[in-house]
């Protein structure tokens, strides 16, 4: 058995150290003579202040293998229809962006969107939003993406619609949750038709979990008591799944605390789910306004929801005032419409006439 003498394993781990800590320096060294050249190119080609050079190069870091020609993929997107501060703006964001390979990287990509009729300042607005697409792969995640959107969309043209209106879709990472999801919907009996034009209104739906869609389904079928077949069964589920179950019951609670029933705040989910969806202050200002100065009924605020939508300054407080009569008479017929059976003809028509002067002034 050889025996390698202590002082020769101490040399050679020596030597070892010695060699990590050579290279190490030199890779260092290398990655910061790239990250100044960023800098300055930064400054001197896309007009960045220092500041602002810095700042983007320091996102980009040792991550910078090789500073091979910027200029190929600012002048790519140039062509692309990109001018100098929308190029500004995305190095800002995303400077890696400069180190992609156009060929095989930028101009597929690309090129699938204008496909479907994404091109000019529509496919300029649409990256402005949401680059981080470019990240993703284009046979595993874009392509698929698309094909899902174009199936229950119907059309390429549809498409580029809900990307306008909501372009992190193209970066969302997870079709085969989107398709999970409309599987689901199908299965509660809501149409593609419904669920087309669904989509093309809250694009960001289809990201939802789908446990969570699930869960949503189900809770505004059986508590809330919407069918599938009514036209706001998807407008409340997306409204309920935007928000936690603590937040709901703090909202509920707010309602509560003004003398609302169970069946006065489901009557409003019914008819109006959004109502739900403002913020907490908002709702108790409004109902502060609506129910202690006008003396509003809760009954009649749930079956007139829109009333909590409306701006108290510029619509609420202005078409408040009226007539103290007129605006009595036209709450007693709205709560109470069998009474009407009481009052003569001529009386029916002028509280008739009153609720259109009223709800015209309300609306408009």
């Amino acid at each position: 058995m050889m025996f390698v003498k202590p002082q020769a394993i101490s040399s050679a781990l020596l030597f070892k150290f010695d060699l990590n800590a050579l290279l190490f320096h030199y890779s260092t060294a290398a990655a910061t003579a790239r990250t100044h050249l960023l800098v300055k190119y930064l400054i001197n080609s896309l007009g960045f202040s220092k500041q602002e050079a810095i700042s983007a190069s320091a996102k980009v870091g040792y991550r910078i293998k090789t500073f091979n020609n910027p200029d190929l993929s600012v002048n790519f997107l140039k062509q692309t229809g990109f001018n100098d501060a929308h190029i500004k703006i995305l190095v800002s964001k995303s400077p890696d962006l400069l180190f992609y390979d156009v060929e095989n990287t930028l101009k597929p990509k690309l090129h699938c969107l204008s496909e479907i009729g994404l091109s000019g300042s529509d496919l300029v607005n649409v990256l402005l939003k949401d680059w981080e697409f470019v990240d993703r792969g284009l046979d595993n995640c874009i392509k698929p993406l698309l094909n899902c959107l174009r199936n229950v969309l119907g059309s390429d043209e549809n498409v580029v619609t809900v990307i306008k209106r909501c372009s992190s879709l193209m970066s969302y990472n997870n079709h085969e949750t989107m398709e999970a999801n409309l599987s689901l919907l199908r299965s509660f009996g809501c149409s593609n038709d419904k669920i087309k034009n669904f989509v093309l209104k809250r694009p960001n739906f289809l990201k939802l979990s789908t446990k969570k869609l699930d869960e949503m389904l189900h809770r505004v079928e059986k508590e809330i008591g919407v069918s599938p077949d009514s036209p706001l069964f998807l407008h409340i589920v997306n409204v309920l799944a935007g928000l936690s179950q603590d937040t709901v019951n703090k909202k509920i609670g707010i309602f509560k605390s003004f003398g609302w029933s169970d069946t006065d705040i489901l009557t409003m989910l019914q008819k109006l789910p959004y109502c739900v969806a403002r913020s907490e202050t908002r709702i108790q200002t409004a109902l502060t306004f609506l129910m202690k100065e006008v003396s509003y009924k809760s009954i009649y605020i749930a079956s007139h929801p829109s009333l909590l939508t409306y701006s108290l300054e510029k619509r609420l407080k202005p078409r408040s005032r009226f007539p103290q009569p007129i605006s009595t008479q036209f709450m007693i017929l709205e709560e109470d419409t069998s009474s009407t059976s009481k009052v003569d003809l001529a009386t029916v028509g002028g509280f008739k006439w009153m609720r259109f002067l009223v709800l015209t002034l309300l609306l408009f």
